[in-house]
């Protein structure tokens, strides 16, 4: 009396049915809400940027300066190391906290920097300092690393 080969009774495959079409819809709902603020309100997207910057500051400290990007769209994020026998890469690092956004979304057109102090894991010794594309930092005056005085 309203059994079928699949042993549950007919009310019971409705409700069941029912529950899957209402979980389903709510799934639905709530990742509609999520793109709708992820364009308009925007999550968070870091990315890497370039070293211009560094200073020996002690045996395992370096004084770093780093490009962030529009003062009104990015935040620094710090630095990344990578440390090896031979060398320590470094890559900065910034955090645009609207990134996925597109709605009313404008940048101001200046280049931010931030000076970041890494410690490293061991004293820097003969290590060349590198970016991620192998080229060489050439250690300068903790001044020039602050904007104190001039890049030469």
């Amino acid at each position: 009396m309203g059994r079928e080969e699949s042993g549950l009774p007919e009310e019971r495959r409705t409700r069941l049915r029912a529950a899957m079409l209402s979980t389903f819809g709510a799934l639905t709902v709530i990742a509609a809400l999520a793109a709708v603020y992820a364009l308009a309100i925007g999550f968070p997207v870091v990315s890497a940027t370039p070293v211009e910057a560094v200073a020996v500051a002690g045996e395992r400290d370096l004084l770093v300066r780093y490009q962030v990007g529009s003062s009104s769209c990015h935040d620094p994020n710090g630095v990344e190391v990578l440390e090896t026998d031979e060398t320590v890469e470094l890559q900065g690092t910034r955090v645009d906290p609207t990134g996925t956004r597109i709605v009313g979304k404008g940048c101001s057109d200046d280049l931010l920097t931030a000076v970041e102090t890494v410690r490293l894991d061991d004293p820097l010794g003969d290590r060349r300092i590198i970016r991620p594309d192998g080229t060489e930092l050439e250690p300068v005056d903790q001044a020039q690393v602050l904007g104190l005085a001039e890049d030469t």
